[in-house]
């Protein structure tokens, strides 16, 4: 990264000397040029200076911006529009970012070496930025005309900061999640694992011609491997969420098909159960969002599986009543807790038993189980904390409502693609 700002500096610094013999043609070395073509020369070397920042900006590949002696940014690059498209405002504005832009302006040098800066951003998602910065004094006609200082004049310069952005936090990520993998896998993998050497023991021991008990601990060594499988590949599936946060997907998504694809294969989820699921899919054939479709599918199937677990884990006190999921989609009203601009409501409720107040806001934590019920109910508990997670990088919000003895309701909130 260092080496494209040093590639931009000298590619700049060409572009002055090109510019040179225009600035002694003013000087008193040489006879005045005619006011008219003393205009026109002039006009001539603004707009070619002005187009080679650009161009030279445009054709780096890396993400590049450049700040004027103001602070302000006076060229960002394509490619930085493209990595940083909700971020450069604050990066700019950055205790860390300004900081170094104010060592670097202090100096009266331009020949200094690149100033370094580590950014970490919160908002709108988590980011780990690191910065060169290069300051170098160019003729001002080298802006556009709302950065000039000198009106314009051949001979005024500006002192520009360039500088080159490297964005970090995938690989900062890897490396806390791969942390993360092995605390949390191995401290969850130790109950299930402790029970297969357990069986495994007693079946190589006081149970090794007993057929039925060999028959009956085979099935919960099954169910306990398949537990681990589950835990393993959602822990997977919540890593390569996370690695993509901070990446907006692009594509359009019709919420119309979108519940079309959860009605088909949540009905084999149901089949043969006592559930009443149903689509309330009116009036969404023109809403669309901008999203990752398997990702939103994701998101949907596991408030449905969620609902079908815990609701029929509690059948028995519902007189036989089958149990009620619904699944709908509508407008975002005004003033009802969520963001301002234009979006959409999907939302999941079931006839459950409900959740206590006191969980509710631990609920998207990971490995977070409600006590009355995990001993009963075979979860990993990662499923809200994927769904948490796909929904920051769709820029959406997620609450659960519920009521102990009556059920929960699961909304999802998404902007509307304009």
């Amino acid at each position: 990264m260092q080496a494209w700002l040093a590639a931009l500096y000298g590619m700049v610094g060409g572009g002055v000397l090109a510019a040179l013999p225009l600035y002694f043609a003013r000087s008193d070395r040489f006879e005045p040029l005619p006011d008219d073509a003393e205009r026109q020369k002039s006009r001539l070397g603004r707009d070619a200076a002005s187009v080679t920042l650009d161009e030279v900006m445009a054709c780096l590949p890396a993400a590049t911006l450049v700040l004027n002696d103001t602070r302000l940014p006076c060229v960002i690059s394509p490619e930085a529009k493209r990595q940083f498209t909700n971020s450069i405002g604050s990066i700019i504005r950055h205790p860390a970012f300004q900081s170094c832009v104010d060592r670097l302006l202090a100096q009266k040098k331009d020949d200094t070496q690149p100033a370094e800066a580590l950014i970490m951003l919160d908002i709108p998602h988590y980011r780990i930025v690191r910065a060169w910065l290069q300051k170098k004094t160019v003729p001002d006609v080298f802006l556009s005309e709302g950065y000039r200082k000198g009106g314009g004049a051949f001979s005024s310069k500006t002192t520009l900061v360039f500088v080159a952005l490297h964005d970090e936090t995938e690989a900062v990520l890897a490396e806390r999640q791969h942390t993360d993998f092995v605390a949390f896998a191995s401290h969850e993998l130790r109950t299930p694992l402790a029970s297969l050497l357990g069986f495994i023991e007693t079946l190589q021991g006081p149970a090794a011609d007993d057929a039925a008990i060999q028959k009956e601990f085979l099935g919960i060594m099954s169910e306990q491997a398949k537990r681990m499988q589950r835990l393993l590949d959602g822990l997977l599936y919540l890593s390569r969420v996370q690695m993509q946060e901070h990446h907006r997907p692009t594509d359009t998504i019709g919420i119309a098909e979108l519940l079309k694809r959860l009605s088909d294969e949540a009905s084999g989820l149901i089949a043969g159960k006592p559930v009443h699921f149903q689509v309330q899919a009116d009036g969404v054939q023109e809403l669309c969002v901008q999203g990752d479709e398997a990702q939103l599918l994701q998101v949907l199937m596991n408030l449905v599986e969620n609902a079908l677990k815990y609701g029929l884990f509690d059948r028995g006190k519902r007189n036989g009543q089958p149990l009620d999921i619904t699944v709908a989609c509508t407008r975002a009203t005004k003033n009802a807790g969520w963001p301002t601009e234009p979006g959409l409501v999907l939302s999941v409720t079931d006839s459950g038993p409900g959740i206590p107040a006191r969980h509710l806001n631990r609920l998207t934590e990971r490995f977070y189980r409600v006590a009355k019920t995990a001993a009963s109910v075979q979860g990993s508990g990662l499923g809200l904390a994927i769904v948490q997670q796909i929904l920051a990088r769709h820029d959406g919000r997620f609450a659960v409502e519920s009521t102990v003895g009556e059920g929960t309701t699961c909304r999802i909130w998404l902007p509307l693609l304009a």
